[in-house]
């Protein structure tokens, strides 16, 4: 029974290190991108929201299924192949041409959650959209270790504006 408690005690001490030790490496993360885009704010929102087309020019989401309605979940891959990885965000806000949010997590809400945000602001002169792409990250594992992931979310999120800008502009003659 004396040893039962003192595996116990030292069980119960190791876990309470191990969580204290994830609040020191905790810090709440976020990541903003942005473009101009030659293209007036209807055009991108248009490209954006055609998640059928995303296969044929987005390097960031190769696939979106599901419909852009606010409280809907989506099902998302962020890469392509066996390397994929798969998500199923809700949808927070659609208003048509100026802002899209979703906000999805990994295996457990709480753990490492995203809030994914695209923004369009119509510039106040000529038909150009100002395109701001962002996440927030929270949760007990964003912090120190996941700052790889962050980096390399914030590359493809760039890759993607690129993308859609080209694309925008090309279409805008149409």
């Amino acid at each position: 029974m004396r040893l039962a408690k003192q595996l116990f005690l030292i069980i119960a001490g190791l876990l309470c290190l191990v969580f204290v030790a994830l609040l020191a490496l905790h810090h709440d993360g976020s990541i903003t991108t942005e473009v101009w885009i030659d293209s007036p704010p209807q055009t991108v929102w248009k490209i954006l929201t055609d998640t059928a087309d995303y296969p044929r020019w987005n390097p960031e989401i190769s696939r979106l299924d599901g419909a852009l309605v606010e409280g809907n979940v989506i099902e998302f891959a962020e890469g392509s192949g066996p390397d994929a990885m798969v998500f199923h965000p809700t949808v927070l806000t659609v208003r048509p041409g100026r802002e899209l949010k979703w906000k999805g997590f990994l295996w457990i809400p709480g753990l490492f959650d995203g809030e994914h945000r695209f923004q369009l602001v119509e510039a106040a002169e000529g038909n150009r959209t100002l395109f701001i792409q962002s996440e927030r990250f929270s949760g007990i594992l964003v912090g120190k270790l996941s700052d790889g992931a962050l980096s390399d979310t914030a590359a493809l999120m760039k890759q993607m504006n690129a993308a859609l800008k080209t694309r925008a502009e090309a279409a805008k003659g149409n």
